[in-house]
């Protein structure tokens, strides 16, 4: 369970990476002229398009990541925990961005207005560039709910879910101390 909520927040922003990368692999530069004959720009902005569908939204996220958390408390790991819950949100939102300011070029700029139309790698970028100039606002709401959400988890996880030692063989028992005083069986003997 925790795998799938980590695959719904950073799997759109795993492949928007591959994308990025597999055109810096064929060698392309960011511009409007296609790549190699193909259009890589169209599966950018479709795979960008899929990681804003989640990243974007802060309320979603959390919820993903807060799923996340509370599995891996159930799992006595409370550091892994304390983890999802600050960088799941934030990393949906993080990648992307960055893959997009590595593919601008001079005359394809993002800007929050959602001015221009940007060609990249013969295809309209529309405003999946345009959410890029937005995340960094995002970014900088959440961070404050992804360190207190951390905090919080990781209190709890600490203090109620930490995995227990192994008990002993022998449970360890202070030793008894005998009667001092002698019973009336005792005295007549």
């Amino acid at each position: 369970m925790w795998c799938l909520c980590a695959t719904l927040l950073l799997g759109p922003s795993v492949l928007v990476w591959l994308v990025r990368l597999s055109a810096l692999a064929m060698g392309c530069e960011p511009g409007p002229d296609l790549c190699r004959t193909m259009a890589v720009g169209g599966g950018l902005r479709d795979a960008l398009e899929l990681a804003w569908l989640l990243g974007s939204h802060a309320l979603v996220s959390f919820a993903i990541a807060c799923v996340a958390g509370v599995v891996a408390l159930r799992l006595h790991r409370p550091l892994m925990a304390s983890l999802s819950v600050m960088i799941l949100p934030l990393a949906a939102l993080a990648l992307p961005t960055l893959a997009v300011h590595t593919a601008l070029y001079s005359g394809c700029e993002a800007n929050e207005a959602g001015v221009g139309d940007c060609l990249l790698w013969g295809a309209q970028m529309g405003m999946s560039f345009h959410r890029a100039a937005i995340a960094p606002w995002i970014v900088y709401a959440a961070v404050p709910y992804c360190f207190a959400l951390a905090l919080l988890f990781g209190a709890v996880g600490l203090l109620f879910f930490r995995s227990r030692p192994e008990p002993l063989a022998r449970p360890f028992t202070w030793p008894r101390f005998e009667r001092a005083a002698k019973t009336f069986d005792d005295l007549k003997n």
